[in-house]
């Protein structure tokens, strides 16, 4: 959303919203306020006389991404308790059942802002020093703290859209292994193998989503070099997990120790998919999000994430595929062995060109999921 245009500012109870400086002020003391908040907080001013329809605030806030509803709701909770507003009991920001938010203090004053401080008036005598009051809690409530409230919203989504992908890619595969050529494993495999696919989905997807959301909130400034660190951040400790998880379970279960991957897949991964969103995102002019451009951000997305996982294949490491293949390979009279799937393109087992395929065929898959998964937005009514 482009700030409010001029040089004035907002005057309203104890408080002053600066646009120009992008400060929300208390009682002379700074209020911290992730951006987009701060952003539907001077909507809401600029727009008092009217209530505000949600598809709007969204259209504007957050113009660049498609959330859901329930970060729009914590976007006002937290703008309301930065205030110490009360929604049974509205000073600031009333719900408007079914359509969207308007704000209602009677008394806005809109000044320059290069303008000083409205004064107390001067007299002969020190007026008694009235106690400043309390801040509510969420004043005190760190920028970095909000970011992370923010990418608790963001997980489901890209978890849900990442989980859809990984089971049709593991369900695809598993058909095409059982009908290659020397394959012992059955049709069977397939629904096995969609809900390896399907919990890897999810848990990266989750992963990159929250690491998303958090950059997201915390920063406009710089926002590709901060959704590519998200995206990494959250994926890497997602992979590090998994990673972990499986190493630890296949030791203790069936006496296997191998060289399982996961973290550094996480961050290459989910760096690339970060990164695709950012790209993707570049310039989006305000408005509805069409359908079009949804179906070009998980493209780009996909993109990125694809090359990233064959950039990974030249590094030696592959993704869930060749974790199953080795599993596979060691566990006595398995018939999910990948090696049928190499034959299938002229190499004698699974190779480097077998391998760098299903990487790619994962990374983008997982791209185009996250990517779907994220850039939706339900339209349930606000009650």
């Amino acid at each position: 959303m482009t700030a409010a245009m001029g040089r004035g500012r907002f005057r309203f109870g104890e408080f002053t919203l600066s646009p120009r400086r992008r400060l929300l002020v208390r009682d002379g003391r700074d209020v911290p306020l992730i951006p987009r908040y701060f952003d539907l907080l001077l909507l809401l001013i600029e727009r008092r006389h009217e209530a505000v329809h949600r598809r709007e605030i969204f259209d504007r806030v957050w113009a660049d991404v498609i959330v859901s509803e329930s970060a729009l709701s914590q976007a006002v909770r937290t703008v309301r308790s930065t205030l110490g507003d009360d929604s049974k009991e509205p000073r600031f920001i009333r719900t408007v059942s079914r359509h969207g938010y308007q704000f209602v203090f009677p008394d806005v004053i809109e000044e320059d802002d290069d303008a000083p401080a409205a004064a107390p008036p001067a007299t002969g005598t020190p007026l008694p020093a009235e106690p400043t009051p309390a801040a509510p809690p969420a004043v005190l409530e760190s920028g970095w703290r909000q970011a992370a409230r923010a990418a608790a919203l963001r997980w489901s989504g890209p978890a849900s859209g990442a989980a859809l992908a990984g089971i049709a890619a593991g369900g695809v595969g598993g058909l095409i292994l059982a009908a290659a050529p020397g394959s012992h494993a059955t049709v069977a495999i397939a629904p096995v193998l969609a809900v390896v696919g399907g919990c890897a989905g999810a848990l990266g997807g989750a992963g990159v989503g929250a690491g998303l959301g958090f950059a997201e909130a915390a920063a406009r400034e710089r926002r590709t070099l901060a959704l590519t660190a998200g995206g990494a951040f959250g994926g890497g400790l997602v992979g590090v997990g998994v990673q972990w998880l499986t190493r630890w379970g296949l030791a203790a279960l069936v006496g296997l120790d191998l060289p399982i991957g996961g973290g550094l897949e996480g961050v290459v991964i989910g760096g690339a998919s970060g990164l695709g969103v950012a790209l993707a995102t570049v310039g989006t002019p305000d408005g509805p999000a069409a359908r079009h451009s949804r179906l070009q951000v998980a493209l780009v997305t996909a993109a990125c994430s694809g090359l990233a996982a064959i950039a990974l294949v030249l590094a030696g490491r592959l993704l869930v595929s060749g974790s199953i293949h080795a599993i596979a390979n060691a566990a006595r009279g398995s018939h999910a062995t990948l090696a049928p799937l190499g034959q299938l393109i002229g190499e004698p087992g699974f190779g480097p060109l077998s391998g760098a395929i299903l990487n790619l065929f994962e990374g983008a898959g997982f791209g185009i999921g996250l990517g779907f998964g994220l850039f939706r937005r339900p339209r349930a009514p606000l009650t």
